[in-house]
């Protein structure tokens, strides 16, 4: 059976994404709390991605921390991470385009599963707000893996739980199209913005989420 697996934030809802400056102090904050945990300044030097951070971080504190000093590690950042997911998925707001075509994958009978960076507290949050819970068959968050997209980890997860191999994910950044590459899918990217161009590879791109069902029926009866 075909897998339809979604990113969340960006995708489904907007939270964080239309206000740059609340993500480039995200960012800052976000190696600042690294280096104060002891991550090396040099260690994150040049990188402004907060998941790039966070994945060269895991690894440094696999390879160099002691248990009481990783098991600390991760729940300060735990605690500093979920400060700011909160806060973002009660600003959320779903896209108009969210629930139609939800209800048309169900429809056709695709399982479908959610794949998010955030915690699941933040991730259940949002579903019961703009409630979308019920439409997916599995939900791995950023809690349930080690390494966040473009690791493809989060993605192999859903997949081993829906004992499932063929897929398409569904997002709207880079990282998306590289974990689903790296998966073994296909990716579909959503870009809204007409005027905006994306700067990355996508294998595909719609405007809008309403194309996918459609799309995924044209691919799927092409193999």
């Amino acid at each position: 059976m075909i897998v339809v697996l979604f990113d969340l934030e960006g995708t489904l809802v907007q939270s964080m994404e239309g206000d740059q400056e609340a993500i480039i102090d995200f960012r800052i904050k976000t190696k600042e709390k690294l280096v104060e945990l002891g991550m090396p300044s040099n260690l994150l030097k040049g990188e402004t991605r907060s998941i790039l951070m966070r994945n060269k971080a895991i690894e440094y504190v696999e390879k160099n921390f002691g248990w009481k000093e990783a098991k600390r590690f991760h729940t300060e950042m735990d605690k500093f991470l979920k400060s700011y997911e909160l806060l973002w998925a009660n600003r959320s707001k779903i896209f108009s385009d969210t629930i139609p075509t939800l209800r048309k994958l169900k429809e056709l009978g695709y399982k479908m599963g959610l794949v998010t960076s955030t915690s699941r507290e933040a991730a259940n949050r949002i579903l019961s707000m703009h409630r979308i819970g019920n439409f997916f068959d599995v939900i791995v968050t950023r809690e349930d893996v080690k390494k966040l997209k473009p690791n493809p980890e989060t993605i192999l997860l859903a997949l081993k739980k829906l004992n499932e191999r063929n897929f398409f994910f569904v997002g709207d950044a880079i990282y998306d199209s590289q974990a689903t590459e790296r998966a073994g899918g296909i990716s579909l990217i959503v870009n809204r913005n007409a005027s905006k161009k994306l700067k990355f590879q996508a294998r595909y791109t719609v405007r809008s989420l309403t194309e996918i069902p459609s799309l995924i029926q044209n691919l799927t009866s092409k193999c």
